[in-house]
C-alpha cells in the first residue's frame, strides 16, 4: 500500500501489534508480542489475541479431520453417548 494513507477507526496500542480489518480499517484485535517460531496457534477473545507456539512435530486438526483420517484408514467410527438414564 505504498503511498496510501489509512485512517484507522480507533486508537492503536502504543506498543505491541494490532490486526486491522481491511474494508473499514477497524482494529479487530490487539496483542503484545508475536511468536518467534514459524508456527503458532492464535486464540482470540474479544479484541485480545494470544499465541501458543507449536513444535515441528505438533499436528493441528479438528475432531472431524481425525474422524475422516480414521475412516480412510479403514476404521469404523461409532458414535457413543454416555447418558445416564434415571
Amino acid at each position: 500500500m505504498k503511498g496510501v494513507s489509512l485512517i484507522v477507526q480507533e486508537e492503536l496500542p502504543e506498543t505491541g501489534y494490532a490486526v486491522i480489518r481491511c474494508h473499514d480499517y477497524a482494529v479487530v484485535a490487539k496483542f503484545g508480542s508475536f511468536p518467534d517460531g514459524c508456527r503458532a496457534l492464535m486464540y482470540r477473545r474479544g479484541d485480545e489475541i494470544s499465541f501458543v507456539p507449536l513444535h515441528p512435530e505438533d499436528i493441528v486438526g479438528t475432531p472431524t479431520l481425525f474422524t475422516q483420517m480414521l475412516e480412510k484408514a479403514g476404521y469404523r467410527i461409532t458414535h457413543r453417548f454416555d447418558t445416564l438414564h434415571s
